[in-house]
């Protein structure tokens, strides 16, 4: 299903001459440098294409497909490969030549601090295996800049190296694993007509060598299978040459006797286009962005970008700079048109009023097909996370969902809307080293939020246990403990009623535990109005266990609080207001159970912004609870 979604998707962008997608054959390629051939085979000149910024980066360009390659003796790479290929030399760190290698006349060519310039067996084989790629797919070609070339390759000899001044001007950056390619005539190498024309012939030659055909499971067709399966760049925590989704190697993944691809048929069409789709996606921040570990892409079956915006703008809706926004540099850059916030708010709006979401809303069609899939690394391969299908207009619907839920009374400095990453960060202890959330928790949540369930209680927990910790708690997890109990009584699954999970402050609501977590707030505030220099507050001694066992601690509050009334000139509105709070609280209970602890932060959350926000904006988010 992931990889005939991923085809079906490259044949789309294949349509879109906007995405200048590479057809088969052919992928992108981070390239450094670009060697320009004389006539008489010597290099003229060095192109450096990286970009000019103060960290130079390379260019992607579309060559001949790199099949991927391991082994002793990997295989070289056509028109684009690396300094090892091109020149048969290579840097090594001192030391790292073993006896063998001794044995085998290894030239060095430069020594440095760290790193040898050297000649190796190993090199050799390297440009040997080069050249003779080349000879074999352009011996035929009738092009003056193919005999140019072919000239280079005959007359280089590793041991002259250092001689060409040309080569000394990038020595560092062209052995620091570069990427080079061919310059001639103006143009590469690997666009030139005749050249792409043997290219491809010596593309199918190959495959239909291989014989291997099967039944491919994507097309249904019998075709040649692709034996190993193109690696995917762009997932976090993967080697940067990338890692292949589809794999088998270990000798247990393997069945029948089959060896590697042909355990799961896959044609070599059906291969490079989810492939190359997928590389396609995940080299442009607009169709992905990171959850803790995990990273996910998400497309829609149509041309343009429109659902891909807008769904970033659910998953990551940043409105304000912020001092960690450094920390999110995996994601898109900063919203600074506050018409897409609007936008957000316009869609919550008709959400939260049961109506359809219609393309002029969101300037997309609601009814088109949309994919997420959650990627992370996994010994040497990927793992899948999470896979959703749906239509965009169901998924629209079910993060405006997730945002309703979270909405609670905040500060004039708390976040609108709250992005995956910030909120995952909420379980993470402030003082800790690792910012980074458990890597369980990004891919839970986002399930829950795909299928509109409850959110896992593990997410939950953590939320509680950091309330207790980091004092006063914040607007960010108030409000995903509201979500969490709110979803929890829609579900059924709790003796919590939806009516009394509110946005804001709610007097009439009963429920003992919101009414105990109100009157923690109002003996804070006592002790805060009696005492402003204390360092040691109720709130930081007794938050933890008045949330867990009340009967323990709020007796001893109680007492404490009736000092500081003593010393109050307003202390008679203090008793009315503890008399307001614990009306209907018979008994303070032994214990509260998970669900109950919820309940009590969110009433010492609400009661706390209450006795800290003007009345004006009180009224706001009363009629908005009751809408």
């Amino acid at each position: 299903m992931i990889i005939q979604s991923l085809c079906r998707y490259y044949d789309i962008l294949a349509e879109d001459e906007r995405a200048k997608i590479a057809r088969f054959g052919y992928g992108p390629v981070d390239v450094s440098f670009a060697l320009v051939i004389s006539d008489d085979g010597e290099i003229s000149y060095i192109v450096d294409l990286r970009s000019d910024n103060k960290k130079p980066r390379p260019r992607t360009e579309v060559v001949p497909l790199h099949m991927g390659r391991s082994g002793t003796q990997p295989p070289a790479y056509f028109l684009c490969d690396k300094a090892k290929y091109f020149f048969g030399v290579e840097k090594k760190k001192k030391g790292a030549i073993s006896a063998a290698d001794d044995n085998q006349e290894v030239i060095i060519l430069e020594k440095g601090e760290k790193e040898d310039l050297l000649i190796t067996k190993h090199s050799r084989d390297c440009f040997e295996d080069f050249k003779r790629l080349h000879r074999k797919i352009l011996e035929d070609v009738d092009d003056p800049c193919v005999k140019r070339f072919l000239k280079f390759l005959d007359r280089w000899k590793p041991e002259s190296f250092l001689d060409n001044t040309k080569l000394l001007e990038y020595k560092d950056e062209i052995l620091n694993d570069s990427n080079l390619v061919i310059g001639c005539g103006g143009i590469y190498l690997h666009e030139n007509d005749a050249v792409r024309a043997a290219w491809e012939k010596h593309l199918s030659q190959g495959i239909e060598k291989k014989q291997t055909s099967a039944q491919c499971l994507v097309s249904g067709r019998s075709a040649s299978v692709a034996r190993l399966h193109n690696k995917v760049v762009g997932v976090a925590g993967t080697h940067s040459s990338g890692a292949p989704l589809v794999a088998f190697n270990d000798d247990s993944f393997c069945s029948y006797g089959k060896k590697q691809g042909l355990n799961a048929p896959v044609s070599e069409l059906a291969m490079f286009k989810y492939t190359t789709a997928l590389n396609y996606l995940l080299a442009r921040p607009e169709y992905h962005m990171r959850i803790a570990d995990t990273t996910v892409v998400f497309w829609a079956e149509t041309s343009g970008t429109a659902c891909e915006d807008l769904a970033l703008l659910f998953f990551d809706p940043r409105e304000e700079a912020d001092e960690d926004s450094e920390a999110e540099s995996s994601g898109p850059a900063r919203i600074q048109d506050w018409k897409r916030i609007e936008l957000i708010s316009d869609i919550l709006d008709k959400v939260r009023r049961g109506q359809k979401v219609h393309t002029e809303d969101i300037g997309a069609d609601p009814e088109a097909n949309f994919y997420i899939l959650g990627l992370s690394p996994n010994n040497a391969r990927l793992a899948v996370r999470f896979w959703h299908v749906d239509t965009f207009g169901n998924f629209i619907a079910r993060a405006a969902r997730h945002h309703l839920d979270m909405e609670i009374v905040r500060g004039d400095y708390d976040p609108r809307y709250v992005s995956m990453y910030r909120l995952l960060r909420e379980t993470v202890a402030p003082s800790s080293d690792s910012k980074a959330a458990s890597p369980l928790l990004g891919g839970l949540v986002m399930r829950s939020i795909l299928n509109g369930g409850p959110y896992p209680v593990q997410m939950y927990s953590a939320i509680l246990n950091r309330a207790k910790v980091d004092q006063p708690i914040n607007s960010i997890r108030a409000g995903f403990i509201k979500a969490y109990l709110l979803r929890l009584a829609r579900a059924g699954l709790t003796n919590l009623r939806e009516d009394m999970i509110s946005v804001s402050l709610n007097e009439e609501n009963q429920n003992v535990p919101y009414r105990l977590g109100r009157l923690f707030a109002v003996l804070e505030k006592v002790q805060a109005d009696t005492n402003r220099e204390m360092q040691s507050t109720i709130t930081s001694k007794y938050f933890s266990s008045a949330s867990t066992t009340p009967a323990v601690v709020f007796p001893v509050l109680l007492k404490l609080a009736q000092h500081h009334i003593a010393k109050s000139d307003w202390g008679f509105k203090t008793v009315q207001a503890i008399e307001e709070t614990l009306e209907g609280v018979d008994e303070f209970p032994a214990y509260l159970s998970l669900e109950e602890q919820g309940m009590f932060m969110l009433g010492y959350y609400h009661q706390r912004k209450a006795l800290y926000t003007k009345k004006e904006g009180k009224e706001d988010l009363q009629v908005r609870d009751h809408e």
